[in-house]
């Protein structure tokens, strides 16, 4: 029970930090704080899917994984999804296309000598499916974005 508080203790100082580093640099340096906001969520989902390679040492599949979403990562700061200002779900627009990545590498390396691990695979098809129209659906709502009452 020490150990999850001082994790969560760690983890709402890093969450303090990371405003007051982005205030600071909006303040100083003119660097939006939306900005520094973004690379701190796209930093928060890459430390995950480190820690997974952490824990799966011997595997192949968080390496491409990490790889993976550090390049989704990177690509998302060019489309027009940070043209908008920042809002408090900014973590799912990186972290959504992360988990898609690093489950379709999981599957990408899986292997399958019975019928078990077939249907367990299949599984993880499934839900890779799932999860890439959920992206999608939600990607298409940001990028609409609220549009104005029509008067009839």
């Amino acid at each position: 029970m020490r150990t999850y508080f001082k994790r969560l203790g760690l983890a709402l100082g890093g969450i303090i930090g990371a405003i007051a580093i982005g205030i600071a640099l909006e303040k100083d340096l003119g660097i939006p704080f939306d900005t520094s906001y973004r690379v701190a969520c796209a930093i928060a989902c890459l430390a995950f899917v480190f820690k997974l390679q952490r824990d799966y040492p011997t595997e192949k599949w968080p390496k491409a994984g990490l790889l993976g979403a550090g390049i989704i990562n990177i690509s998302l700061f060019f489309t027009p999804l940070v043209s908008r200002p920042a809002s408090r779900g900014e973590l799912m627009i990186f972290a959504l296309p992360d988990a898609i990545v690093v489950l379709a590498a999981l599957i990408a390396f899986y292997k399958v000598e019975t019928v078990h691990q077939r249907a367990v695979r299949q599984q993880m098809v499934l839900g890779l499916i799932i999860a890439l129209g959920f992206s999608a659906v939600m990607f298409t709502l940001i990028l609409i974005g609220p549009q104005p009452h029509r008067l009839r």
